[in-house]
């Protein structure tokens, strides 16, 4: 300023002598430099410096726009909502009503959304299915909606069972599919149906007790195909019940059971074991043809020692038997022994004995037989020690009977047969300590009787199923042959693994013709000459109430010069082997060897058996 001030005095000051001086010009403002012009002036550090920070700024200028973009764009499952509501207790199977929820609460339409409902295994539920599936379709922003589903929970008092639902779904947006997961756990507080068995205190083992089974509807909800169940402890054995047995001996179908509706099954049975038993028994509903146990009860049984004791054995040939075959003599022995205490009166024995194998024509017994319900009886009058049985007294009745010389087979239910024989002794005479009104024990005892199977090997020069051809009678030298036929014959019971083996003698080969129905499993093996017949499983009632089961086949017979006038083997002994399926006694039937002569071909005889020279 100072300067600029000097400058304009002098020029006024020289204005009268007219003397015009420019006043010098102002220097040119500078302008700003470029980014180069200004890189030039910074040192090579300043210039990496500055590089790197400007490398640094746009990566991270991206970075903070990609991640503005995904969060603008990307996908919370978080914000599905997705819940299960329902009862947090409940009976064991009452049915229950759940609600399975599910909300869109994203930005985005959730595309072929599916739902999952997993129930526990024991759930009764409509179609029997325990994995529900549902198809959604696209769930809309905003959008949802509910599954009900209905569903009894079976399970032990105080048990914690669980519902699992998954949504699964793919959002508009991604190309991912997500799933959301919840579960619900419900507690099982009693059962809507209740069961138990009342027993009277302890009971006497081998004698007739009553057992009362009572039921119960919790609620006031009708339930539909009511069935109850029981497991028998071992040794128990049933005699009757106030209402019939659905199935079996153990299973009874009550039908629809009202809201509170109780009741009682009574059942008379007989336990023979002398320890402690258990006896158990379930209620439940019958769905589809399965039984759902809503509750079971187990009731221990104390058994005293019994005051009266009996056992049966069978014996055939001085041989303790389980399993007796046709024709055979049977021993049975009754062992009793009074174990009260006290001197027994009036004591009667009885058995029973019911069987289509029983060849009662050859009954020897001294007791009374009555031939209309097949039962022996021992009393006073034909046995003295039962007028009064003295305490601790023990003895034998005994009775011979014969099994029938052949099987009865009149329809396809005569199979396994068994020869059974029921026994029980009675006394009125009851020990003070005792509250029954008359003292008895039981005992019975079944004898499985073996099948019969029969092995006919049968040879033909004339038969209508495989030709044959050559001399006849047979010559030296040359060839002729024979069909032979394996028949079988089965009666009573299944026979498994059955085998028929033989083989062919010296001169006579094997020329792999057969026919019939086992043809497919008969083999020959040419290293030893043997013959396999392959039969498996031989059915009960073949060759009786069905076709004789057999196999066909062709051999030819070479005689040599040494067999001339003479009978020769054309097929080896045939040996059947195989095991009762029933009784699970080994089969071995010995068929004898087949020869020239063949005596089940009325065409050929003696005369055209003997080899020619």
């Amino acid at each position: 300023m100072k300067k600029r001030s000097i400058t304009l005095v002098i020029s006024i000051c020289y204005n009268s002598n007219m003397i015009q001086i420019d006043s010098p010009k102002a220097p040119p403002e500078l302008s700003q430099p470029s980014l180069p012009q200004a890189v030039r002036f910074f040192s090579p550090k300043q210039k990496k410096i500055l590089i790197i920070s400007t490398a640094v700024f746009f990566i991270i200028l991206i970075l903070s726009s990609a991640a503005f973009y995904f969060w603008l764009t990307s996908f919370k499952k978080s914000l599905v909502d997705f819940s299960i509501s329902g009862p947090t207790q409940i009976f064991s199977g009452e049915t229950g009503t759940f609600v399975v929820s599910y909300w869109n609460n994203t930005k985005q339409i959730l595309q072929n959304a599916s739902l999952t409902v997993r129930l526990p295994q024991d759930a009764v539920i409509n179609g029997n299915k325990t994995i529900q599936h549902f198809d959604l379709g696209s769930i809309g922003i905003g959008g949802g909606g509910k599954q009900i589903v209905e569903v009894a929970l079976i399970g032990p008092d105080k048990s914690i069972q669980k519902l699992e639902a998954a949504l699964n779904y793919k959002p508009q947006n991604t190309t991912s599919n997500f799933e959301n997961e919840t579960n619900k756990e419900v507690a099982i507080n009693g059962s809507a149906l209740g069961v138990d068995l009342k027993i009277s205190g302890t009971i006497l083992p081998n004698t007739k007790n009553t057992y009362v089974i009572h039921y119960k509807n919790n609620t006031d909800k009708v339930f539909r195909n009511i069935s109850i169940e029981a497991a028998y402890p071992n040794g128990f054995s049933l005699i009757s019940s106030d209402r019939a047995p659905a199935k079996g001996n153990n299973n009874w179908e009550l039908g629809d059971l009202n809201p509170n509706e109780e009741g009682d099954i009574a059942i008379l049975g007989i336990l023979k074991n002398t320890q402690s038993a258990n006896f158990e028994v379930a209620i439940g509903v019958v769905e589809n043809g399965k039984f759902y146990k809503f509750s079971q009860n187990s009731s221990q049984i104390g058994i005293l020692a019994p005051p009266l004791e009996m056992d049966i054995s069978v014996m055939v040939n001085n041989q303790s038997a389980l399993a007796v075959n046709p024709g055979e003599n049977l021993l049975f022995k009754i062992h009793y022994k009074n174990g009260a205490g006290i001197d027994l009166s009036d004591v009667v024995l009885k058995a029973t004995l019911n069987g289509l194998m029983y060849d009662f024509s050859t009954l020897r017994t001294d007791g009374n037989f009555n031939g209309v319900d097949g039962t022996i009886t021992w009393n006073g009058g034909n046995r003295a020690d039962f007028k009064n049985l003295p305490s601790n007294a023990s003895g034998d009745v005994e009775f011979q009977i014969n099994v029938k010389t052949r099987h009865v087979m009149r329809t396809f239910r005569d199979k396994n047969l068994l020869l059974q024989i029921a026994a029980e002794m009675e006394t009125p005479t009851v020990p003070s300590s005792l509250t029954a009104k008359s003292l008895s024990t039981a005992a019975d005892l079944a004898v499985k009787v073996n099948t019969k199977t029969e092995l006919k090997t049968a040879g033909y020069y004339f038969d209508a199923t495989l030709k044959n051809s050559g001399p006849l009678p047979p010559k030296v030298d040359q060839t002729t042959t024979y069909t032979i036929h394996w028949q079988l014959t089965n009666f009573s019971n299944d026979v498994d693994n059955v085998l028929i083996k033989a083989v062919l003698p010296e001169g006579v080969s094997w020329l792999n013709k057969k026919a019939g129905a086992g043809a497919a499993t008969l083999e020959y093996n040419d290293r030893t000459n043997e013959l396999t017949w392959n039969v498996g499983k031989l059915t009960a009632g073949m060759g009786v109430l069905l076709d004789v089961y057999e196999v066909i086949f062709q051999v030819g017979l070479t005689p040599s010069i040494n067999k001339v006038n003479t009978v020769v083997p054309i097929l080896g002994e045939s040996t059947l082997t195989g095991k009762d399926a029933f009784t699970g006694s080994d089969i071995r039937i010995i068929s004898p060897a087949l020869r020239t002569d063949l005596p089940d071909d009325p065409g050929v005889g003696i005369m055209k058996s003997r080899v020619q020279p």
